[in-house]
């Protein structure tokens, strides 16, 4: 791809300018811990600061945290040690993905690609709403990106020793990384290079198998936390629901690359996405990345959960795919055009979710957050004012509301993936599961915020609306706050009614 070096230099300042002003703006937001995720993340890594192990600290009695790997929870907490100041703390995930970015571009310039070329894929990839959001907030998704990404460098250098690993720390960061330790082994041998491939294998065992093992073993049945039946279409789910997750998941794997792009959603992107994938696949192939694409691919359609967001651990390496089969039929003048045609609908796309992420405070996955800040702020201090120490909360935000009151908390209902992400009428939350959660765990007030987006909170807000129908709790005035931020009391541990 040749272009004058003026119109070079300006795509070049173009394209480095604007994504730093985006993430400058993301990045100073104040907000952090206003997904469950994040929060948990937090939660967990302030557990192993303070001591209590790999723990779950915010419920009445915690438990062994066997939802995630360790690795990001230590590093987030190695940073809690210094400060828990939210631009010290997001100052992880954004310097992953700038090492992420950094090395994609040497990845993709090893891979062919020519130097303006992987810049502009790389900042493609930056402009992602998504991309944004997993940058500037407590997700492990950069720190994987980034690990990954080093494990495919190793293996291309030939380096078995170091590619195991990288590929064995990113297992440890997602359980996705799984799909990785395949791609690293099959292209091993497929080379024959059978001794890099024993080296790797015995080096990323060596660092998962404790995990695994450990996590195994403490498997916990908790009525808060303990996770989904099933986690992936192998076990624990009938063979109608097998083909519902599958469904849903591949069709919302070919949809996420313009997904991912656009920030919107389209059963046309579904069919874009395919129609790309095959030509791009047809046309020309590359062993590696694309073998690690597809497995992992296959690894996120299996799992009982969407697979949007990992999806964007591997967007560039789509890119690249339709990306060297464009420049064999288009004229560098129209690759260029294609280029800044695709990098506008993600700008857009950031400017439009700029104000209302100002206006919340956090710059949410696909750009927006439904629970404002500020707001968030005065019913955190109004519940530290006007409640006991050892008082405990029932909220969907759980661990939100443990990091910034001190109170312990608990989510109140069984977190089933099938039934919250693929059942049309999901009985996940209840009144009566609330009832018993707050029967058993001796709760003492119940909070709701806004929570909009989550598949969860409509579900969660009826449950307790009828718990205050029935008399269990009762509306708290806090002042200055909206009708959305409500603190209720409980006022009846027993059934319905019963005030005594």
């Amino acid at each position: 791809m040749t272009l004058s070096r003026t119109l070079q230099r300006a795509l070049i300042v173009v394209f480095l300018c604007v994504p730093a002003g985006i993430y400058a703006v993301a990045w100073f937001l104040p907000a952090i811990g206003l997904d469950h995720d994040d929060a948990a993340y937090l939660v967990t890594a302030g557990a192993m600061t303070s001591g209590h192990g790999y723990t779950i600290e915010n419920l009445p009695h915690p438990i062994p945290q066997t939802a995630f790997p360790p690795f990001f929870p230590g590093l987030l907490a190695l940073f809690a040690l210094v400060s828990r100041q939210p631009q010290w703390l997001k100052a992880l995930p954004l310097a992953c993905a700038a090492g992420w970015l950094i090395l994609t571009y040497c990845l993709l310039r090893k891979m062919g690609a020519s130097t303006l070329a992987a810049l502009l894929l790389v900042v493609l990839t930056a402009l992602s709403p998504t991309v944004i959001s997993l940058s500037t907030n407590l997700f492990p998704e950069t720190t994987f990106a980034l690990l990954v990404t080093a494990a495919l460098l190793a293996l291309l250098e030939e380096r078995a020793l170091l590619a195991g690993l990288f590929a064995g720390l990113a297992a440890l960061t997602m359980t996705a990384g799984v799909a990785l330790l395949a791609a690293c082994i099959v292209t091993l041998v497929v080379r024959q290079r059978f001794r890099g491939a024993m080296i790797f294998a015995a080096v990323a065992m060596a660092i998962t198998a404790p995990w695994f093992g450990w996590s195994l073993a403490q498997i916990t049945h908790d009525a808060s936390h303990s996770g989904a039946a099933a986690t992936n279409i192998f076990n624990g789910l009938a063979a109608s629901e097998k083909l519902v997750v599958l469904g849903r998941n591949v069709v919302s794997l070919l949809e996420s690359p313009l997904s991912l792009l656009t920030g919107l959603h389209s059963v046309y992107f579904v069919v874009a996405g395919a129609v790309a994938l095959i030509w791009c696949l047809w046309v020309r192939r590359q062993f590696l990345p694309d073998l690690f694409v597809l497995l992992y691919s296959f690894t996120l359609a299996c799992l009982v959960s969407p697979p949007e967001r990992p999806m964007a651990v591997v967007l560039p390496l789509i890119f690249w795919i339709v990306w060297r089969v464009l420049r064999l039929i288009a004229t560098p003048a129209a690759l260029a055009a294609i280029a800044l045609i695709a990098a506008g609908f993600p700008i857009w796309a950031d400017a439009r979710n700029i104000v209302p992420a100002r206006n919340n405070g956090d710059w949410g996955i696909d750009g927006v957050t439904a629970n404002n800040w500020s707001r968030m702020r005065n019913l955190f201090g109004f519940i530290r004012a006007n409640t006991a120490s050892d008082d405990i909360l029932l909220a969907n935000l759980d661990g939100t509301l443990f990091l910034n009151t001190g109170r312990k908390t608990t989510r109140g209902f069984v977190f089933d993936a099938f039934d919250l992400f693929y059942s049309p009428r999901s009985s996940t939350v209840t009144p009566d599961r609330l009832l018993n959660t707050i029967v058993e765990q001796k709760v003492n007030y119940v909070v709701l915020t806004p929570d909009r987006g989550r598949v969860e909170t409509g579900s969660f807000h009826r449950s307790v609306e009828a718990l205050e129908r029935g008399g269990v709790v009762d509306p708290v005035s806090v002042p200055g706050e909206s009708p959305d931020y409500m603190l209720f009391k409980v006022v009846a541990h027993g059934v319905p009614g019963d005030r005594n």
